[in-house]
């Protein structure tokens, strides 16, 4: 018996996809926090690391375009959603396994080969539970926020709780706690309803090189790029950087924790938001503010109330540019071009603009003092600050406006 399609459907379950949320950023938030310092673990340089968290990071390129297009070609999307995350769940426990082989043991070569196959099936997995929750909210997007929410409860629980059992286990734990939470992700999807394509908006499908070929749509691509590049030298060695100011791995889980819990309460806010406010303005707002976050971190991070106060700031440099975007491409590419449309986004800016930051960190950390890495993506945010004004057309429209296209 095939799924029920419950695409539009008022009745659909979100339980499952809360769920999957939970999953999902539960490996998320032992991965952002740990990965880079049990890599360092393993005996590799700033160098090196930031180069291999960039190539987990540039599979994004290439994986979700791909899941995108078999999604939108198939008409199935939890199936291909079980199956990247059945993959790249084995893929962390290989992770494990290199790792404890001890380091000299395993090439350089070989870490890296098993980094991009993770990546390249990891990717994929959050633009796609978008758009399923997209699909399953229907005509009400705006619960979309509150159905979001749940992955930052998994990333708080990931970096505060599970960081407590790294500080008592080791690092060597991490990737086999991010096989787990991948896991638990493949059973929970099985759970959720196969929704529907949504119907297209317009008299005639959109088309995904039309929308490419618009100078506009271009520019807030190449602006959700630097967003992501700017977060880059925070990504990479905001633990580090917290560390070697003497914070321990408890206090910095806890204050990746108290960013995610920012983006929670926006999150909640974030329907009245929609309603009020233009998303020019939201997306304009958000960037200045991280532009700020970046400078107080670089800066003033030894400074334990201006630190909170950054990590606050966590609601606008990630939860409003991420919610904007995702707002943006719903209404620029619906219907059959939606999970492309998404895909894409996924591609260039987390994909194209978090490798590329990742790698810059990784070039920058060492070389020059942390207020000077950081203050680097400051400057990346004031470019994307200017590239959203240059492309506010296809950013801005009407807070009450759902269903018409530009």
């Amino acid at each position: 018996m095939s799924a029920p399609r419950a695409g539009q459907g008022e009745g659909a379950d979100l339980n499952p996809i809360r769920l999957g949320y939970f999953a999902f950023f539960l490996g998320l938030g032992i991965y952002l926090p740990y990965f880079s310092p049990y890599l360092i673990e393993q005996g590799f340089t700033p160098d090196t690391v930031g180069t291999m968290l960039a190539m987990v990071m540039a599979a994004k390129l290439v994986a979700p375009p791909l899941l995108g297009w078999l999604v939108d070609h198939s008409g199935r999307l939890i199936v291909w959603l079980i199956a990247a995350a059945v993959i790249s769940g084995l893929l962390a426990i290989g992770l494990g396994v290199l790792g404890g082989l001890g380091a000299g043991q395993v090439s350089l070569v070989g870490w890296m080969v098993l980094l991009v196959l993770f990546g390249f099936f990891w990717q994929p997995l959050l633009s796609q539970l978008d758009v399923a929750a997209l699909r399953l909210t229907g005509p009400a997007p705006e619960r979309y926020p509150a159905l979001r929410a749940w992955g930052s409860i998994g990333f708080i629980v990931a970096s505060v709780g599970l960081g407590a059992v790294i500080d008592r286990v080791g690092l060597d734990a991490v990737p086999w706690l991010m096989a787990v939470a991948l896991a638990a992700l493949a059973l929970v999807l099985r759970r959720v309803p196969e929704p529907g394509v949504p119907r297209e908006t317009g008299a005639l499908p959109v088309s995904i090189r039309a929308r490419l070929r618009d100078p506009a749509m271009l520019g807030f691509f190449a602006g959700s790029f630097l967003i992501n590049l700017s977060h880059g030298v925070y990504y990479a060695f905001f633990s580090v950087h917290l560390a070697d100011l003497g914070y321990s791995a408890t206090a910095i889980g806890l204050l990746w924790a108290l960013g995610v819990i920012a983006e929670i309460a926006l999150f909640f806010l974030l329907p009245r938001l929609r309603n009020r406010f233009a998303p020019l303005f939201l997306m304009l707002l958000a960037i200045a503010l991280m532009a700020l976050r970046w400078l107080l971190i670089g800066y003033q991070a030894e400074v334990f109330g201006w630190l909170l106060f950054a990590q606050l700031l966590h609601a606008a440099s990630f939860g409003l540019t991420h919610a904007v975007g995702i707002w943006v491409i719903d209404h620029q590419f619906p219907g059959r071009a939606h999970a492309r449309g998404q895909a894409i986004l996924s591609a260039i800016s987390y994909g194209g603009g978090a490798a590329l930051g990742l790698y810059l960190a990784g070039l920058l950390w060492g070389r020059v003092e942390p207020g000077m890495a950081f203050a680097a993506m400051t400057v990346a945010s004031l470019l994307a600050f200017v590239l959203m004004v240059v492309s506010r057309r296809v950013v801005r429209w009407s807070p009450g406006e759902r269903e018409a296209g530009p």
